[in-house]
This record gives C-alpha cells, sequence and structure tokens, in this order.
C-alpha cells in the first residue's frame, strides 16, 4: 500500500511539473505579452534617448505590445546597465546598448561596475555614429587646427569640453593628448543634449556629441562645427573635416548603439526582437529619422553575427581603455 502510495505521489509530482513547464513553454511563446521597458542610460532629447524613442515606436507595431522609453543617465552611463544586467531574463528589460557595456565599463570603473560582457544577451546592432567637437559661436577657434594652437597658448589655463558622461568622450579626448601634446579637460553632463547647450550658452565653450546634437544647432549658426571624430568625412556631418585631417593620422573613434538584454534571455525571445528590429530598420520612414538626427542605419544580418561583434569590439575597446589608463577608482 505504502509503495502504490509512492508511486501515485510520484505521478502526481511528475504530472504537475510537466504542467508547469508547459505553462513557461506557453508564457514564452506568447511573448510579449505586457510591455516591454527599453532602459537608456542618458538623459532624454539626445541621440542614443531619439534612437531608441524612433526603434521603440516601430518595434511596438510588429510587437504589438508598448515599447516603452526609460532613461537611466549618471554614473558616467552605468546605471542602466546595472539596472538590466540584474533584471529578469523574460524580454522584458532590455538596454539600448553601446560598446562600452561588453567589457570596457569594468575596466574603466572596476570598484562600482558588477558587470561585463557575460552580463547581457547582445541581440542586434541598431545604428552606427561619431562625436562632433563643437564650438560656442564666438569661440576664438574656427577649426579644430586652430583650437589645439589656442590650447597650447592658454596652457597652463584649462581647455573645457562640455560632453556626455561614459567612456567614449575620455578616450577621445585621451588619444587627442597623446597624439598632440595638447590637454584637454572634460566637464560630463548627463546627456548630449545638455552638454551642447551648455557650450550654446558659452559655458564652457566647447562640447563634444553626436551629430543629432550638434550639427542643427551649427546650421543656425549657434555652434561652429570643428571636427568629426570618424575616420573619415560623413554625410551626417557634412562640409565638417575629419580630426584626422589635421595632422592625427589614423585618428578614428565611432560608436554603434544596439539592442540587448540580461544573460540567458531565451532564444525564441531574442529572435522576435531581433526581427522586430530588422522590421523597423527597413521601413524607409525610420531609416530616414535615423539619418535626420545623425545615425547610419545599421542592421546585423543575424544574431550570431552581432554576438561576435559585442564580444569582439566590447574586448577591444576595454584592452584600449586599460592601455591608456582609462580607470576611475
Amino acid at each position: 500500500m505504502k509503495t502504490l502510495h509512492r508511486k501515485l505521489s510520484l505521478m502526481l509530482a511528475v504530472t504537475a511539473l510537466a504542467g508547469i513547464t508547459q505553462v513557461a513553454l506557453a508564457h514564452e511563446d506568447d511573448y510579449p505579452n505586457r510591455p516591454i521597458r527599453i532602459v537608456v542610460p542618458f538623459a532624454p532629447g539626445g541621440g542614443g534617448d531619439t534612437v531608441t524613442r524612433i526603434m521603440a515606436e516601430s518595434m511596438s507595431k510588429t510587437l504589438k505590445q508598448p515599447v516603452l522609453v526609460e532613461n537611466r543617465p549618471g554614473a558616467f552611463t552605468t546605471i542602466a546597465p546595472t539596472v538590466v544586467a540584474g533584471a529578469a531574463p523574460d524580454g522584458y528589460t532590455l538596454l539600448f546598448a553601446v560598446t562600452s557595456v561588453f567589457g570596457a565599463d569594468k575596466a574603466m570603473f572596476p570598484n562600482t561596475v558588477n558587470y561585463d560582457e557575460k552580463s547581457f544577451t547582445p541581440i542586434t546592432n541598431w545604428a552606427n555614429t561619431f562625436f562632433v567637437l563643437g564650438a560656442h559661436k564666438d569661440y576664438e577657434a574656427n577649426t579644430f587646427g586652430e583650437l589645439l594652437e589656442k590650447a597650447r597658448r592658454d596652457a597652463p589655463s584649462p581647455t573645457f569640453i562640455a560632453s556626455t558622461q561614459g567612456l567614449y568622450p575620455q578616450l577621445i579626448v585621451e588619444k587627442i593628448e597623446r597624439m598632440t601634446g595638447v590637454k584637454l579637460t572634460l566637464i560630463p553632463y548627463k546627456g548630449g543634449a545638455p552638454a551642447v547647450m551648455a557650450a550654446v550658452s558659452g559655458e564652457p565653450p566647447l562640447t563634444m556629441a553626436v551629430p543629432s546634437s550638434v550639427m542643427p544647432l551649427a546650421k543656425e549658426g549657434r555652434l561652429k562645427a570643428l571636427a568629426i571624430t570618424n575616420g573619415k568625412r560623413s554625410e551626417l556631418a557634412e562640409g565638417v573635416p575629419t580630426i584626422a585631417e589635421f595632422g592625427l593620422d589614423g585618428y578614428n573613434v565611432g560608436y554603434w548603439s544596439a539592442l540587448a538584454g540580461p544573460a540567458g534571455l531565451p532564444r525564441n525571445v531574442v529572435d522576435k526582437l531581433f526581427e522586430a528590429s530588422r522590421i523597423a530598420l527597413s521601413d524607409p520612414e525610420v531609416r530616414a529619422r535615423l539619418l535626420q538626427i545623425g545615425y547610419e542605419p545599421a542592421p546585423s544580418n543575424s544574431v550570431e553575427e552581432f554576438q561576435e561583434q559585442a564580444v569582439r569590439e566590447g574586448l577591444a575597446l576595454r584592452d584600449d581603455a586599460v592601455a591608456m589608463g582609462l580607470k576611475v577608482e
């Protein structure tokens, strides 16, 4: 009798477990069945925020659920990745990701950052861009070369540049300093928009941000666009020379904007998000809007392609940060 009771109990347990598994699989297959949030490490109004909102609007239509944007700036752009790295891997908390989250942030902020390339599931690339060095309309220098000359004359007084937070502005400045011997001092803001508006007011007189933040104001005559960090000239900043053209041979710093989730994201969820992104980036209206704000649409060909790219380029950027001693204790 006891043996029969044990067998019945075991059968009930197995049946219950199978039922739970079926419910879980059905839940995954039903993804998404509630709103999705994409966490952005920048303040509203900047390039990364605008890219995410453009993509979220299109993806909402494909996924038939609201895709919401949550801005979590601060701590040198490490708050948003920390939030997503610690979220449940269910596809409802995602990250607007840049290269630095895949290894370089951990190297740069060893005492405060707990995530690295293993903390995320790369999904797909969205777009590529670079930085534009802008100056107040009345700033004495009209070119990047004249800026370097002015910085040398003014030394040891600092040459201040308003910028976004994170690794890229520091990497850009560090490379300039190493190639020219000129000292530049960053003043980090929570996003490109506030950094650029600071330069419009003249305090500080220089700024560094993505084309969408700088170029409209340059066209209005409220800023002067001195140079871009890209390796070659771009239609995103028409007529603006590269930093490399001023004697800094080989200078090239750009970055991609992508979608990622927490580690362990189920493959069927990843595939649905990849497809929603692909549909968005194949829409001529979405592509036009991205180009208008200074981002070149650059969808990945496959999930595997982007996952390999994210790890490879993320670790290369980490090595750059380590080699240049870019560390905040």
